[in-house]
């Protein structure tokens, strides 16, 4: 239940968790967390910039209720703007949240960036300031960094962020969400991005965007004003009235509770659908083997120079040849997979279905003999890749191809002869059995972009999986597609996740997995787990013990049937091949593993 106090100064609402006073006629908002130490002061509206040009504003009008029910309080705030011929600041307030967004009309406007808690003031900038001290990132990166300083800037980005400060998204299209701290205290504010569905279209979700008007002129103070901002890179054209999506605020009662709190609020208000459980073929659970460590380790076997900058192509040993002899090997010591999955690149384009001849004389022929003796066949496919593309089927940046348009009817029927041809039994076919999705961080992002139907964001990702596993699941209803998505936004085309590459600096990846597995049971919670056991990174014998947990978490699975290369930077490359101890040890895993299937049916 919600109480509201007013006077002829402040709108004081309070919720379960939190108090937030507004001014009446003040341009300024204080959030106090219940139980808690946490107080935060910021800028009653925000800035929504447009066609490279910043939204200034004049006037803001007093708070004004909107409507009023025990269990939803809105207030709104007209403001006079340079870019918009209405602009109105909106908060709305539930017992668990806040809500925060804006109402804009204009005409053939280009948004580039939304600001909450951020604007430019009668020529003065304000923002976002209180009491804490770290920043907490939901989405997981290569350098296994968590906490920011609040005077950092950081984005999470549906596709891809590569800056120093991030280190590079390790999951595909997270959720757009963080927590705001003490080191002290459990409880936290949580802070995200919401939208009604098939509203998901910008591209970064941004802590503490860049000062515009800073005071002093000395570069640190460049992201000292806090705050919250969303990314559109001028993709999203506004012709008459637009509702930006909201900034939701709740609090959650520790740090490992910041994602879930968040996708409990936009589940409970419709702006994600929550999944859920899903039919599960009995293989799909078979421990895997995929061949990309063994093809790298052939790719670099003859140097131990690592930083050689043209070793053989990796690509080169994913071969009939060389996938037999490693199945024959894993089999002769008792570590048969249950699945196998082909590598970059077993085919002779990325965007066709036809087998590299050179390489696979026979194709539905080897599949069908993996068939035989109990394996089943993932086939690699690296998403959004341009290769063997005309370029009137390709998204574009400033006029040159970058990416597949998938939303161009002639690439999409393109795609969806491609994904026939994957699974389908008809003599023309290759009959495969699952999907292996790879390049799902290239996702394009960012300003000069131009695709057919203007689709961009969390939406355009969600377009190609849709179309991707209607089109597998049409003609072979089992067929397993394998993504390293973290959204519950895009559950419904993900039969399996993957813990997905594990560059990190950590001596073991035991750290890494263990979080990557929790994120996926936060987001994906009825979607299979691949562990995608990685040995490059570290010495086997560490990963003996990481095998194990790789069998408590999701479905154990090596890299490696026979060479090992394992390297840091600047270090002498050691190669070497797996010893008896280390098969005994995967078919010891491998074994009890399937015992405890067998059990659970």
């Amino acid at each position: 239940m919600l109480k509201v106090s007013e006077n002829s100064q402040y709108i004081t609402i309070s919720g379960n968790d939190y108090r937030l006073i507004l001014e009446r006629s003040g341009i300024s908002c204080d959030l106090k967390l219940k139980r808690s130490s946490q107080q935060y002061r910021f800028f009653s509206g925000g800035a929504c910039n447009a066609d490279g040009q910043r939204d200034l504003i004049s006037e803001m009008q007093p708070w004004q209720s909107r409507q009023a029910t025990p269990e939803c309080l809105t207030y709104s705030r007209k403001c006079r703007s340079t870019l918009w011929q209405k602009k109105e600041f909106v908060v709305l307030c539930r017992p668990e949240s806040i809500e925060f967004f804006f109402r804009l009309q204009g005409q053939n406007r280009a948004i580039t960036e939304v600001r909450f808690f951020r604007g430019i003031y009668q020529g003065s900038e304000f923002g976002f300031a209180g009491q804490y001290d770290e920043i907490y990132n939901t989405a997981v990166n290569f350098q296994e960094r968590h906490y920011y300083h609040p005077c950092d800037s950081f984005r999470i980005s549906f596709g891809n962020v590569l800056t120093n400060i991030v280190g590079g998204q390790a999951l595909a299209s997270p959720c757009h969400c963080l927590g705001l701290l003490t080191r002290d205290e459990k409880r936290c504010l949580v802070a995200g991005l919401a939208a009604a569905l098939g509203q998901y279209r910008w591209d970064d979700f941004i802590w503490n965007p860049e000062v515009e008007v800073n005071p002093t002129g000395y570069h640190g103070d460049a992201h000292l004003a806090g705050g919250f901002a969303l990314d559109y890179g001028g993709k999203e054209k506004i012709n008459g009235e637009w509702e930006s999506p909201r900034l939701l605020l709740t609090v959650a009662t520790s740090r490992k509770q910041i994602l879930p709190t968040y996708l409990q609020c936009c589940y409970q208000q419709g702006y994600l659908n929550e999944p859920q459980p899903r039919a599960i073929e009995k293989w799909w659970r078979e421990p895997i083997y995929c061949t990309w460590h063994d093809q790298v380790a052939l790719g670099y076997k003859d140097t131990t120079d690592y930083t050689r900058l043209e070793p053989p192509l990796m690509q080169d040993f994913c071969t009939e040849k060389y996938v037999d002899e490693w199945l024959d090997t894993l089999e002769r010591n008792h570590c048969q997979p249950g699945t196998v999955i082909l590598d970059d690149k077993w085919q002779s384009r990325k965007n066709a279905a036809d087998p590299d001849p050179k390489k696979w004389p026979d194709f539905r022929g080897w599949v069908e003999r993996c068939h035989q003796r109990g394996i089943r066949v993932f086939l690699w496919n690296a998403a959004w890749d341009k290769e063997g593309l005309p370029d009137d089927e390709c998204i574009t940046r400033n006029g040159q191809p970058v990416a597949a348009d998938i939303t161009n009817p002639k690439y999409e029927k393109r795609f969806r002869e491609m994904i026939r041809r994957y699974f389908s039994d008809a003599p023309d076919c290759l009959n495969a059995d699952g999907l292996k999705l790879d390049g799902l961080l290239g996702l394009p992002t960012g300003a000069g972009l131009q695709n057919y139907s203007r689709l961009w964001g969390l939406e355009l990702q969600r377009y190609y999986l849709q179309v991707l596993y209607s089109e597998a699941k049409k003609h072979k209803k089992s067929a397993c597609i394998s993504t390293f998505a973290a959204n519950p936004y895009l559950a419904d085309y993900s039969d399996m996740v993957r813990i997905a590459d594990m560059y990190t600096h950590r001596l073991t990846t035991r750290q890494t997995m263990l979080r990557r597995a929790e994120i996926y049971q936060q987001t994906m919670p009825h979607t299979l787990l691949d562990t995608d056991g990685q040995f490059g990174h570290h010495l086997f014998d560490d990963y003996r013990h990481e095998l194990e947990i790789q069998a408590d978490i999701g479905i154990p699975c090596i890299y490696n049937a026979q060479w090992l290369r394992r390297s840091r930077m600047y270090q002498p490359v050691v190669f070497t091949t797996l010893t008896k101890k280390d098969y005994q040890e995967i078919a010891r895993v491998f074994k009890q593993y399937r015992t405890r299937l067998e059990n659970q049916e």
